[in-house]
Formats: structure tokens, sequence, C-alpha cells
């Protein structure tokens, strides 16, 4: 949500001077919409490609490397506030007491990143959160295809500042991973609750434990919910389609 007013003024002066609008996800099409009421809008999210991001890129070395023998937890992220990635740190105990040998990767850096580490020693988790850093795109997709689950608890913060999609759900979801979300921002457009994934209460740690080891534990909901996820973002997500949809909207006002 923009609370800076010179930016919502400009952000008025676009809109009210564009023959088109396009909002990434419903959460963002709602907040155009509240700065004002333009009729020509669409929803156009960003879209995934599903040529670099599948369930091929496996790759096995990576749990050798990082000493995974077991379930794997994936968070992808920059280490700020909104991604609460503290709350998915506060979930690991409670995962531990019911498969103790899970570990948690979190891939990414930013400026909560030694607060994020602290927390992780202070509850005794060296063996079982890594960090690690920020690493190159062109190995993301082996990340992806060769985790458990991945789990993205965002919030809302103080300043209301949160996801507008949540590009990482697509990236996983194409590589074959069941994801877990928050009920925050444009989050929901991607992750149907029960159908293409897990949704739970933003900060809430303990309903993040339960959805992850319940989701690790049954192997016929992980394949439910990849199958139906995969499909949506096929439908919704890749980038021939979404390219489409700008095509339709320059021919429109051309």
């Amino acid at each position: 949500t923009i609370k800076n007013n010179f930016l919502k003024n400009l952000a008025k002066f676009a809109i009210n001077n564009s023959s088109y609008v396009t909002a990434n996800s419903s959460f963002t099409k709602s907040v155009i919409l509240k700065i004002h009421n333009i009729k020509n809008i669409e929803i156009i999210p960003m879209g995934v490609d599903l040529s670099s991001f599948n369930p091929k890129n496996k790759d096995d070395k990576l749990r050798e490397k990082y000493g995974i023998k077991n379930e794997f937890i994936l968070f992808v992220g920059r280490l700020v506030e909104k991604k609460g990635a503290e709350y998915l740190i506060k979930a690991m105990p409670f995962v531990l007491k019911r498969l103790p040998e899970a570990k948690l990767l979190i891939v990414g850096n930013g400026p909560e990143k030694n607060k994020l580490v602290n927390l992780a020693r202070e509850l005794n988790l060296e063996s079982s959160v890594i960090f690690t850093g920020s690493i190159l795109n062109k190995d993301l997709p082996g990340f992806y295809a060769t985790a458990d689950v991945f789990a993205g608890p965002s919030i809302v913060t103080e300043k209301g500042d949160t996801e507008g999609l949540g590009v990482v759900f697509l990236e996983a979801i194409a590589s074959g991973l069941c994801v877990i979300g928050t009920n925050v921002g444009g989050i929901p457009d991607i992750i149907k609750h029960n159908k293409t994934g897990i949704l739970v209460e933003q900060k809430n740690s303990g309903q993040l434990a339960n959805a992850i080891v319940n989701l690790l534990k049954d192997k016929n909901l992980q394949k439910r919910l990849s199958k139906n996820a995969i499909q949506h973002v096929k439908n919704t997500y890749s980038w021939n389609i979404v390219a489409e949809k700008f095509a339709k909207i320059y021919r429109k006002i051309k």
C-alpha cells in the first residue's frame, strides 16, 4: 500500500492518464481501486518460465552439500520483515518434535539476516536451520526441484507492506513442490487452500508447523496439491498466457 503522499499523487496521475491499467493480483487491483475507481482495469500477473523451473532440475548433490538426509523444507526470498521468515524459524521446534531430522534451508539475503541467525541460535536450531545467503539465479531451480515442501510465511507489516503476488510460489509450484503460504496480499490468487496448496494465518508459527508436518507426512496430499497447482500455474501464469493477455489489451486500445 502506498503511504507516501507524493507517490500516491503520482500513482493517481498515472492512473488518470492511462487508457488501461493492469494489476498483478486481486490484492493489487483492490489497492488501485482505492486510489481511483477506474473501469479499464484487468488482473495480469507476473509469469513463470516453465522451461527453467520444472521437476527435472532435481539435484541430490544439494542434499549432500547441506547434510539433508530426510525432510527438506525450503524458503526463498529477500530477508526483510514482510517475508515473515522469523515465524518459519519459530515453527521449526514444533516441526522437529515430530520430524527430528527435518532441515530448513533459507535461501536469500537482506537486512533481517543477522536477527534471523540469532533467533535460530537462541532456539538451538543451528543444525536444523541453514542459511545459504544469496545464490545465483541459474542455481535456484535446483533448490526448488530438490526440496520436499516450500514455505512462504509472508506477513502484513505495521506499515502495510506485504506481497503483491509472490513469484517464488509460482517458481516452487512449477518445480513440482507443494507450497504453504499465508492468507495475505496476492498469495491467495496462487494458493487456493487445500486445492493448490495450504494457506495458514500470518504470524501463526504453530499453525505453520502443523501444515508443514501434515504435508510432509501425507504423500497422497502432496500429489493431489502438486497436480492441481501445476495445472493452475500452466493455465494462468505461464509466460505464453500472460503475453497473450497483454497483447489483447494492446489490440483493444490501439
